[in-house]
């Protein structure tokens, strides 16, 4: 998402016709939805205008499964929409793919493989660099590749070599201005000393220049080198090593400072280095400017690296191995106090990903380790409203294992216990980590203080006993749940049972006109609002196993329920449910098509949008049989979008 970020900062800071024409299509083409983008997307904002209402991500309520199905399928829009904005094949290039994590291959695989358009007319490339020395054969991207080449994705591997002779000294040639033939016998120093690396050259011309063995000559007005010099110089065999002995020519506070940036990773913002050099109160822009000068680091696009990884492991081993936890965690919370008093989520996600390196031996005392277990719960709240479920997993887990300090931790600190036990367990659903999800999940049914906080637990369970097949045990578990709930089923639904709850919701509703009941209430009650959850899984569950009985009454209890208790998300589907099994179970068309309508009127009215498609879908199955073929159609249309 960092890459489609720039993109927009890109296109806002460029052209303003084309930024208009890019802010356009987008919200033709996708409408409201194109709001959901903006949370791992910050610079759509300004592509988008402030008169565009960007709060109206806000309604969807979905599940954590919907929402990462919702948020690729409208990546994959965004694409398919700006590709067609530029005369040019939109470009997507990353770098260092080794290192590639399993939420960015997911998404880029769904991008590759959907697009539509921007891949057929050939609108959209990706651009992959990658060490294929440190990636094995199970390696998400490797199999991403494989995957594609199934389905007829079209794939180039290209395996870039050292540097022939020839090559090398058309480089050196170019970077000298010189004619090849003069720079061939520098060429073939390099190419002997080198092997031919591409990066191997650069540093060592930079270290002959610094040397004064390649310099510009006034006088013979070219450049000039010493040959017999270059020849007798000590180069190491690997250009990791011949970087690394840059250290020895640096300052103790420039050392100082890289290390400070070598636990960032491979390169850091500036404007992060800035906080951080503030709150510590050690010098480190002037310091690392200055490796910038000695070519330890680059400078570019607001952000500091390491002009190779071996530099930058160079300087963490700095550290001594028991100290590094250390100054992880005073980085981390430094920078996290900073963001949680300026609301940063980008710099909030650095500082609690530093403290994690840290690690819980690193915590000093029992407020300490409370602290920073709440900025873990933060961070993964973040990372789930990205849809990034591995990352947010990783930040609850963290968040527990700081908890896990104190034994007593469930009795202490109960509500955080609760909410971090249950979202790291969704996290766990979403990432297919059923041993995690089965030990997350039992400890919140050991140490739940009251059955209302098992409900999430007991949610999850559902959903994955149905999804690994196991339907009977799903059904089984939600049965029992229910009955807890007071709202029990039938244990044998025969015709006459049916026959008697279809009778009583008749005579309920024969009492209410539709402004009636359009006026109820949103339900409220949590013990009704997850026995409603549980019935419409239940129905999907019995769905699977074709027991067709029990599916009739389950929306009438529904309807019961949020005549009771106000109306839920759920509650507009069972109105369609109810109005279509009126029409063409019961024949009573006029009955059913008014319900029909009302589940419609209640859709829009309820804030919640993640059940419209459900709601749609069942609405047009009676609709079909009295209004025109072509609107029908539509609504199917709609349902789909939904």
């Amino acid at each position: 998402s960092s890459a489609f970020d720039k993109y927009c900062a890109w296109v806002t800071a460029g052209d303003q016709s084309t930024a208009e024409k890019v802010s356009t299509a987008l919200k033709e083409n996708m409408g409201e939805e194109i709001a959901c983008l903006v949370t791992v997307m910050p610079n759509l904002a300004n592509i988008l205008g402030d008169d565009f209402n960007l709060n109206q991500s806000s309604k969807n309520d979905d599940t954590a499964v919907d929402a990462q199905k919702r948020l690729r399928y409208l990546f994959c829009q965004f694409v398919d929409v700006i590709s067609r904005c530029h005369e040019e094949p939109l470009i997507l290039f990353l770098d260092d793919c080794q290192w590639i994590d399993n939420a960015s291959v997911a998404l880029l695989n769904q991008i590759l493989m959907i697009s539509g358009s921007a891949i057929r007319d050939h609108r959209f490339f990706f651009f992959g660099a990658c060490r294929d020395d440190e990636m094995s054969e199970s390696h998400p991207l490797n199999s991403m590749l494989t995957s594609m080449n199934c389905f007829g994705t079209k794939t180039t591997k290209i395996q870039l070599t050292s540097m022939s002779k020839g090559a090398l000294n058309e480089m050196v040639s170019t970077e000298l201005s010189l004619l090849p033939r003069i720079t061939r016998s520098l060429a073939n120093i390099l190419h002997h000393k080198t092997k031919g690396s591409p990066l191997f050259v650069k540093q060592v011309m930079m270290e002959l220049y610094k040397q004064r063995l390649l310099y510009p000559s006034l006088s013979r007005r070219r450049w000039v080198w010493e040959t017999n010099k270059i020849l007798d110089m000590k180069i190491p065999d690997n250009v990791a090593t011949f970087i690394t002995n840059t250290f020895d020519r640096l300052s103790f506070e420039v050392v100082s400072a890289l290390v400070v940036l070598s636990c960032f990773g491979a390169s850091a913002d500036i404007s992060l280095i800035e906080v951080l050099e503030r709150e510590i109160e050690q010098p480190l822009i002037a310091p690392l400017d200055d490796a910038v000068a000695h070519s330890v680091l680059g400078k570019r696009n607001g952000k500091l690296y390491f002009m190779h990884d071996k530099l930058q492991e160079a300087a963490y081993s700095k550290m001594k191995p028991e100290e590094r936890c250390l100054h992880h965690n005073r980085y981390g919370l430094a920078l996290g106090f900073v963001a949680v008093r300026e609301r940063d989520d980008r710099l909030l996600l650095t500082a609690v990903t530093q403290i994690n390196h840290g690690g819980p031996q690193a915590v000093i005392d029992d407020e300490q380790a409370v602290v920073v277990a709440n900025l873990n719960l933060d961070a993964g709240k973040k990372a789930m409203n990205m849809s990034d479920f591995f990352a947010a997993h990783s930040f609850f887990e963290h968040g527990i294992s700081y908890l896990r300090l104190r034994r007593e931790h469930w009795n202490e600190h109960y509500d955080l216990s609760l909410e971090l036990f249950n979202l790291a367990s969704k996290c766990a659903f979403m990432n297919a980590e059923h041993d995690s999800l089965k030990m997350l999940t039992d400890q919140i049914m050991h140490n739940a203080k009251c059955f209302e906080d098992k409900f999430q637990a007991i949610s999850v369970t559902v959903t994955l006993l149905n999804w690994s097949g196991n339907v009977p045990a799903a059904v089984e578990l939600i049965r029992t749940t229910l009955s807890s709930l007071d709202e029990e089923l039938p244990s044998a639904v025969t015709p006459t049972v049916v026959k008697k709850h279809l009778d009583n919701t008749k005579k309920q509703l024969a009492l209410l006109s539709d402004d009636t009941l359009l006026s109820y209430l949103t339900m409220v009650n949590p013990s009704k609002l997850f026995a409603v959850e549980l019935l419409v899984e239940l129905y999907g569950s019995l769905t699977l196993i074709g027991e067709r009985a029990t599916l009739r009454i389950i929306p009438l209890k529904v309807i019961q329920i949020s005549l009771t208790y106000g109306m839920s998300p759920h509650s507009p589907t069972a109105f369609a449910q109810y109005g279509s099994y009126l029409a063409l179970i019961e024949d009573e068309f006029e009955e059913g098509y008014r319900y029909v309508k009302f589940a419609l009127s209640l859709m829009k009215k309820l804030p919640s949008r993640a059940h419209d498609g459900s709601t749609l879908f069942w609405s047009t199955h009676t609709r079909i049989h009295i209004e025109p073929m072509q609107s029908s159609i539509e609504c199917y249309l709609d349902a789909y979008k939904a």
